[in-house]
């Protein structure tokens, strides 16, 4: 099953068909479960987890698990003496599983469909069948890894935000990493910069929407960004400061300051008469 895919092909079903928003919710949940089991065919998982990944109360959980069922997106086997319910997550895509009837196991179908059909091209036609047999599955687990790797996001997302993407944020994710090329990697980064930051989404996606303008696309692009950053916010904390503001002086309170700073010169007149009677004091004092 191809993670991706299926999520683009549950928003496109959804805009045809109606689904309470705790089915989408369930449903979400359970192709992340389903992922971590690597695809199994059919999984267990306590109501118990599910109840904590969307937030629902058992009796809801319930209730939109046969919501989802009627709508042909799920089947499930419920099981007695507490054990944990069967599910299988029915794909968009016509595939035999799905045609297939509902065999409950709990071994991890895709290993052993894998290891039967080697067995089988071994007997049947030689060394060379089996050559390409094993090519082929060589191929089907590297685009099952890179399938995986580009819906780890899906689990960073939960991490940060506590809850899961609804179909519009998912499609924008998407369109991050499809369209402007961003790795998984560093939408995973822009996710941890808005938690460490205490914010939701919308303040990763405003870092993805920089970035991708400004080509930032790899680790090491984010790296080198964050280097300029910090020269910059450096070059800020160092630039000298702008002008002090100073008030307004008034023209008078110069023209004061002027007059005592530069005392007026004393008259001629009184000059004169202050070394004459400078000069009778000295004759008087020598008589």
């Amino acid at each position: 099953m191809n993670y991706i895919k299926e999520l683009n092909a549950f928003y496109d079903w959804l805009e045809l068909n109606e689904l309470s928003p705790s089915a989408i919710n369930l449903w979400y949940a359970l192709m992340h479960i389903n992922n971590k089991a690597a695809w199994a065919e059919t999984f267990t998982v306590a109501e118990s987890v599910l109840c904590v990944k969307t937030g629902l109360t058992d009796r809801t959980l319930r209730k939109v698990r046969n919501e989802l069922k009627q709508k042909n997106r799920i089947d499930f086997i419920s099981r007695k003496g507490g054990r944990a319910p069967i599910y299988k997550l029915i794909s968009f895509f016509s595939t035999e599983n799905n045609s297939a009837p509902f065999i409950p196991t709990e071994i991890n179908s895709a290993v052993s469909v894998t290891d039967s059909a080697e067995g089988r091209s071994v007997g049947s036609a030689g060394d060379s069948s089996a050559l390409n047999k094993l090519k082929e599955t060589k191929q089907n687990e590297t685009i099952k890894t890179a399938t995986a790797t580009h819906a780890n996001y899906f689990d960073e997302y939960m991490i940060c935000f506590s809850g899961q993407p609804n179909p519009i944020q998912i499609q924008e994710i998407n369109s991050f990493i499809d369209q402007d090329e961003l790795e998984v990697d560093v939408v995973c980064t822009a996710f941890r910069k808005a938690a460490e930051a205490g914010a939701k989404y919308a303040y990763a996606r405003s870092i993805l929407n920089r970035w991708a303008k400004q080509g930032v696309k790899s680790m090491s692009d984010v790296e080198r960004e964050q280097e300029q950053h910090n020269q910059r916010k450096q070059q800020s904390n160092f630039s000298p400061r702008k002008g002090i503001r100073t008030e307004m002086v008034p023209g008078w309170f110069d023209d004061k300051q002027e007059n005592n700073s530069n005392p007026k010169p004393v008259n001629d007149e009184e000059a004169k008469r202050a070394k004459m009677n400078d000069a009778l004091e000295r004759l008087r004092g020598s008589g």
